[in-house]
């Protein structure tokens, strides 16, 4: 008789990553997902065409009893969910202790109650060192968020830790670089690639704050995603890993790659620097390529040119 499959809660499975993810882990036929969103109206964006193989959850994050009944049976959580951007965060920081760190201490207590074996947690690669001198960034370096967002996630991976020592919970955290790809949002705080393709198929300027050469870490979500799997997979070594491309392109080449696979002249405006973003963050992923042997296959000019293809087949 075979052992009946193991049970994934995905929070936050309609968004960017949580339906990638989803998508993914179906083809390995290996789990049972449970999909958790508010999906405003009913209706889901990103897992429509998947709707039939999974269970559709809807519910309220903040709400402790949608979380209690989202985690019945639960074996794994997987914890997508921000309420906040860098950007939105510095608008009013008390919005992410209200929202992300105390909606996420009661999802640990609910995960605690419910017998969950671990939560993976989706932190921030690329806001959550800060501002550094370090060519790279590796999970051992000193943390020194200035976002409040970034703050509240560095906030809640010491929370995990308290739960695993005093309370059993398991747990795996994600310090994700900058993804890109088909199915982000082009509109919005987060995510510049399909932002600026997307201004660039309506013929609009491209806003840059500062002089452009602040440098980040990108990584096409296929590979992020297939990092993700590999690495929840295993029985790792440590609990903290840096899921990134480790290579570091400035605003300015990303624009110039950009020009170079629309074939369009781009007009750019400058804007005066943000306090809330880090000059240079490029991961050291030394860590999880040699547990996992995984090297990210997609370049950023071919995953600009799939994003640019995607971006022109949906409707503004």
């Amino acid at each position: 008789m075979s052992k009946e499959r193991e049970l994934i809660l995905v929070l936050g499975a309609d968004g960017f990553i949580g339906s990638n993810l989803i998508k993914k882990l179906l083809k390995k036929n290996k789990y049972k997902i449970r999909a958790f969103d508010l999906f405003k109206d009913g209706k889901t964006k990103n897992l429509k065409n998947i709707e039939n193989k999974i269970e559709i959850f809807s519910g309220n994050f903040l709400n402790r009893n949608d979380l209690r009944n989202a985690l019945k049976d639960v074996d794994y959580v997987f914890h997508f969910i921000s309420l906040t951007t860098p950007g939105s965060s510095m608008e009013d920081p008390f919005i992410d202790v209200d929202t992300n760190i105390k909606g996420t201490l009661g999802l640990f207590e609910e995960c605690v109650n419910a017998g969950t074996k671990k939560i993976i947690f989706s932190s921030s690669g690329g806001a959550i060192y800060g501002n550094s001198n370090s060519e790279f960034q590796s999970e051992e370096d000193n943390t020194n968020p200035i976002s409040p967002y970034a703050i509240s996630k560095l906030v809640i991976e010491k929370y995990l830790e308290y739960y695993r020592l005093n309370k059993g919970l398991d747990y795996l955290v994600l310090r994700y670089a900058n993804p890109y790809g088909p199915g982000q949002n082009v509109v919005g705080g987060q995510g510049i690639i399909p932002i600026f393709l997307n201004l660039i198929k309506q013929n609009k300027c491209i806003h840059i704050f500062g002089d452009g050469e602040n440098i980040r870490d990108y990584i096409y979500i296929d590979d992020m995603i297939d990092m993700t799997i590999q690495i929840f997979s295993k029985n790792t070594k440590y609990t903290i890993y840096n899921i990134g491309s480790g290579k570091g392109e400035s605003i300015n080449n990303v624009i110039k790659t950009i020009q170079t696979v629309v074939g369009k002249n781009i007009s750019t405006v400058k804007q005066p620097e943000r306090l809330i973003d880090v000059r240079r963050i490029v991961l050291d992923v030394s860590r999880v390529y040699e547990e996992i042997n995984f090297i990210p296959k997609i370049t950023l000019s071919r995953g600009i040119m799939k994003t640019w293809k995607w971006i022109n087949n949906i409707k503004n």
